[in-house]
């Protein structure tokens, strides 16, 4: 009988310590971690924005190396939704609700095994001085009793994210350096005498978010209407004449190479840019880590202390039309100096 009683007042007190808990634990939770990374914001942005990408530096995917990762939707857009099934970290998915370009993403965490939860996930953004601070935002809601995890989630997911941010530092500062690094891109940076070259180009200011829309629409009209002036057009460029990242917009132009003495005609200028000492690189592959080659060639020409002369151009040697294999798409990355 006495062991009986002692084990009711064990059991009594369990559950009076359970119940202030769950009384005193709050039902919202909030993590909110940052750090600072050596390295512009276009590059930041992509290794977080794919899910291709983020599923290399966040910690999940560490605590589960077995876990079977899948994306739905067109990666790196509203829309876009991440899948994970994995004996540790259960089943969930992360999806794309809102993304301004290079300054802030908004998702919603879905977790269904072992317990059913939804939260919000964010990331900000914002640059100076070629360095991107980073935020990276978690909120939930529990209602009581379940509120109790509350009380030993929020040490663990800061220490969780903590370690995904000095992964994400890790991968983006080696991306920004370029050739050498392990997550860098493959390109050498060499000097070149660029030859005086004139253009039939579309030009205008335009959101970094709407570049390649921009791009593709106008170079579409720019081709036709250089073929209907009889311009004999050459590979198609993009220049870039000025790079405003804190009013995320640029001055570019569709461009193609067209005949010394052409004239402006059917709604596109021409450009005539004189011959020059320029720093370029052959750079193999998708579109979507093309940034790293500017950084490259920028970081060659500070490296011999000359300066950059306007505008960049991007010159789309493989048509993507031709050939499918985006490993094998060659843009020359060029840039004047003096």
């Amino acid at each position: 009988m006495k062991v009986l009683k002692t084990l009711a007042w064990i059991i009594g007190i369990v559950l009076f310590i359970v119940i202030v808990l769950i009384l005193a634990a709050p039902t919202n939770l909030h993590v909110e971690r940052t750090t600072e990374i050596d390295a512009p914001a276009t590059i930041v942005w992509n290794d977080i924005v794919k899910f291709e990408k983020f599923n290399k530096w966040n910690t999940w995917k560490q605590m589960d190396p077995s876990a079977e990762f899948t994306i739905n939707g067109d990666d790196g857009t509203v829309g876009a939704v991440d899948n994970w099934h994995g004996k540790k970290i259960g089943d969930g998915k992360l999806q794309h609700l809102e993304l301004i370009p290079y300054q802030s993403i908004v998702q919603k965490l879905t977790f269904i095994k072992p317990v059913a939860a939804e939260s919000d996930v964010s990331f900000r953004l914002s640059e100076a001085a070629g360095k991107t601070k980073v935020v990276w935002a978690f909120t939930t809601h529990y209602d009581r009793p379940y509120n109790i995890l509350i009380l030993f989630m929020k040490g663990a997911l800061e220490k969780d994210f903590d370690q995904g941010l000095n992964n994400l530092k890790s991968m983006a500062e080696a991306e920004a350096k370029g050739p050498g690094t392990p997550d860098g891109v493959d390109v050498s940076v060499k000097e070149m005498d660029y030859p005086a070259t004139t253009y039939a180009a579309i030009r205008k200011t335009v959101p970094l978010s709407r570049i390649t829309d921009y791009y593709r629409k106008s170079m579409e009209t720019l081709s036709q209407r250089a073929q209907a002036a009889k311009l004999q057009p050459g590979v198609p460029c993009s220049l870039f004449f000025s790079w405003d990242t804190a009013g995320r917009k640029t001055d570019m132009a569709s461009a193609i190479p067209v005949p010394e003495g052409s004239k402006a005609a059917g709604g596109f200028e021409i450009i005539t840019l004189p011959s020059a000492r320029a720093a370029y690189a052959d750079y193999y592959g998708p579109y979507t880590k093309i940034a790293n080659a500017h950084v490259a060639v920028r970081n060659f020409i500070k490296d011999k202390n000359r300066k950059i002369v306007p505008p960049a151009i991007e010159m789309y040697v493989t048509d993507p039309q031709k050939e499918k294999d985006s490993s094998k798409w060659l843009t020359k990355v060029i840039y004047f100096m003096n």
